[in-house]
């Protein structure tokens, strides 16, 4: 504002403190752009400038509400904000508070008198303070239409000549380096950075600023880093009573900010491209003129750098197809924007299998169809402008020799974003895919990647490991085949192991080997994976659902049943066999209690029978019923097995729910010795499941201890002696 304003608003300040009897008086302006109040004239305050956020103290609540406030307790009032006091040693005990209106009646500022001396604030004071904030009101009206045409009349010629000269300027480097030497010359400050945005780490960085040497600034504190998270232009002219300022810069360079100024940079989209700020008025503080000056600068600034960048990018093009020249291991054929081929480097030649005399000049849709009908994929890169990719083409070369490639199409632009034409890439993966093919047959495609992509295998090596084990056996597989004719069981096997082994290798498990009828697939080998059991527990779920399908659809036999055993624990695994047949497998007692567990699903009527070890890991995922503690051939110690219901997400019904209730209490009984109320339990199990195998077994065996008693150290278990 013009000298004679701020004069006239401070003589206006001093009749309000003498008129009132206050110890002092203070007008504050709505910064809406900030969501401030900041003071034109605060008297009692050395360097005159207080800015507040617009929702802090009372005079905050007067800005935001539009009404007067009268406090003559501010200990006792929740509004009073004792922030300012604490820094200008000030003791606030009676605030008196009105809104100075526009002629629209929008509030643009308030005048606040502190401390009357005798007595307490009244309405005769407000209606005396009102009064002055009408004279205030006029002053600031006068002084804002002479601030904006001087601004416009002084500055816009200096604004004309920095962009011109930024303008010029294509190399980011030095653009940076001319925008922070001009931004200091315009704002008259002591020096000043540029800061770009990364929009990906959320950080500011400055490539280059005065007085920082080859130094690279990156925070995400400060009140750049403020600025460009709010988008809103900042004056701190006592920058360490802001909240927001970050003094460690000033004590690693050994530098002290009095006054800072910062503008956000936006692209033509609105996103944030950085922020420039300018330090230290070199005289006196940083002013709205300044914000004025640097905020057109910002625009120019924009622009500037936008096109510095696509300069940039269209380098890093021309460079980039360079090296794809020079790599030999990918087919490289470039057509312009009239879709003739321009170049086409050796490699390509050599894929297709044709001469390079044959495409050069060519049309490209001119091309046989036969050999070429993957170069259509650049026609969405034609259109569009953008890039095209895709994998495992199949396509054939001249000799019709069967290819397989993956292709990218990158569109080509000149400086002014002209479209140019079409790079095409082609990258030959044929023996790739042959080899994927054949080893699809064996093992699932996560563990086919780890083998293509990893050069140490020395995990198929003999190693000690903790894995699941699934086993699944067909029922009367035998009576079945005397049924069919030899043609038919081959046919009916190959259709059978289609549907299962798919189950197995969609949870990520391998197929270990085909026993006759019989399938052994492992979860956890030869890579390890925290749901190795989930993904055998979904596997045993899904043959279940595949074999209904399949007796669904099956004419000659339309009553198949299998059984699974699943057993979780420590095996070796490696590549056993002899010099000249080998295959990786695993053995150890995990491996045959899982096919135990499957052989005793014929004893207990069951689908599924899982190891506790199972259990333990899938207990989260699946609802599993107990069914006995057994002790098998060959295993020392008992084994609590179980069998899979359902996923959790999948509830039980009522009927469900009660047999599971009765069936748990009666195994709990019955291992308690308690064979009679065991019995009682088993029976009303079986009114609500009268076909359940594991029931009618416990119920006999509870009867057989009743007349023949079992042992003293008897612990519930059951011992198979068969295989």
């Amino acid at each position: 504002m013009r000298k004679e304003i701020l004069s006239e608003i401070n003589q206006i300040l001093s009749n309000i403190s003498g008129a009132l009897n206050v110890q002092r008086s203070t007008v504050f302006l709505v910064n809406e752009k900030k969501e401030t109040l900041d003071s034109l004239i605060a008297q009692g305050i050395r360097n005159n400038l207080i800015s507040m956020p617009l929702n802090c103290g009372l005079a905050g609540i007067v800005a935001r509400t539009a009404k007067a406030q009268i406090v003559n307790d501010t200990q006792n009032n929740d509004s009073f904000n004792p922030y300012y006091d604490n820094i200008t040693g000030f003791n606030t005990q009676k605030i008196l508070c009105t809104p100075i209106f526009s002629t629209t009646q929008k509030v643009i500022g308030v005048i606040q008198s502190l401390n009357k001396i005798n007595g307490a604030f009244n309405e005769r004071d407000l209606a005396l303070l009102q009064g002055f904030a009408e004279m205030i009101a006029l002053a600031i009206k006068n002084a804002k239409l002479y601030a904006s045409a001087e601004a416009i009349k002084n500055d816009i010629a200096n604004l004309l000549r920095v962009s011109s000269s930024i303008n010029s300027e294509l190399d980011l480097t030095n653009l940076i380096k001319l925008i922070v030497k001009q931004a200091s010359e315009i704002t008259e400050s002591d020096r000043s950075s540029f800061f770009l945005f990364d929009e990906d780490e959320g950080l500011l960085w400055t490539k280059y600023g005065e007085g920082l040497g080859t130094k690279i600034i990156k925070t995400k504190e400060g009140l750049a880093s403020y600025v460009a998270r709010t988008r809103r232009p900042l004056i701190e002219n006592n920058p360490y009573d802001s909240p927001y300022f970050d003094p460690s810069i000033d004590v690693e360079m050994g530098y002290l900010t009095q006054s800072v100024v910062s503008i956000p940079v936006f692209n033509g989209t609105g996103k944030v491209l950085g922020v420039i700020q300018s330090i230290n008025k070199k005289e006196g503080a940083f002013t709205n003129k300044d914000l004025f000056i640097l905020n057109g600068f910002a625009s120019q600034i924009s622009i500037a750098v936008q096109n510095s960048s696509l300069f940039e990018e269209i380098s890093e093009v021309r460079n980039h197809l360079n090296i794809l020249f020079e790599n030999l291991n990918n087919g490289i054929l470039t057509i312009d924007q009239d879709g003739i081929i321009k170049t086409v480097n050796k490699r390509f030649c050599d894929i297709i299998g044709i001469n390079e005399k044959k495409l050069i000049g060519k049309f490209y849709k001119s091309l046989e169809p036969k050999y070429f009908s993957f170069l259509d994929y650049s026609d969405y890169t034609f259109r569009s402008g953008e890039k095209v990719k895709k994998y495992h083409i199949e396509s054939l070369g001249l000799n019709d020799q069967k290819l397989v490639f993956n292709f990218d199409a990158l569109p080509m632009r000149n400086r002014n974003g002209k479209k140019l034409g079409v790079i095409n890439v082609i990258q030959d993966v044929t023996s790739e895919e042959r080899l994927r093919e054949n080893l699809n047959r064996y093992l699932p495609q996560h563990v086919i990647n780890e083998i293509i992509n990893k050069d140490d295998l020395s995990v198929f090596n003999g190693k000690y490991r903790t894995c699941t084990i699934l086993f699944s056996d067909i029922r009367n597989f035998t009576s079945l085949t005397e049924q069919l004719e030899a043609i038919e069981v081959v046919n009916f096997l190959n259709n059978y192991f289609d549907t299962m082994v798919d189950a197995v290798f969609k949870n990520n498990g391998v197929l270990d080997k085909l026993m006759g009828d019989a399938i052994m697939a492992t979860f956890g080998i030869p890579y390890q994976s925290e749901k190795d059991a989930i993904n055998s527990a979904n596997t045993a779920l899904q043959m279940i659902e595949k074999l209904a399908v399949l007796n669904s659809t099956q004419k000659v036999y339309s009553n198949l049943d299998i059984g699974i055993g699943i057993a979780t624990g420590d095996i070796i695994s490696g590549n056993i066999g002899a010099k000249k047949r080998f295959e990786y497998t695993v053995i150890g007692d995990s491996v045959n209690l899982a096919s135990r567990l499957e052989s005793l699903t014929k004893v207990y009527g069951l689908g599924i029978l899982i190891c506790e070890e199972t259990y333990q890991s899938i207990a989260g995922e699946f609802i599993c019923r107990e069914i006995d503690n057994i002790k098998v051939k060959g295993k020392q110690k008992s084994v609590r097995i179980y069998t899979i219901l359902k996923k959790i997400s999948e509830k039980l019904s009522r009927k469900e729910e009660l047999f599971l209730e009765l069936y748990s209490k009666g195994l709990e009984s019955y291992r308690q010795g308690e064979f009679n109320q065991a019995i009682q339990y088993f029976y009303r199990a079986l009114l609500f499941n009268s076909k359940d195998k594991p029931s009618q077994i416990l119920l006999e065996r509870c009867r057989d201890f009743i007349i023949s008693p079992p042992e003293n150290n008897w612990k519930g278990t059951w011992v198979f002696l068969k295989k």
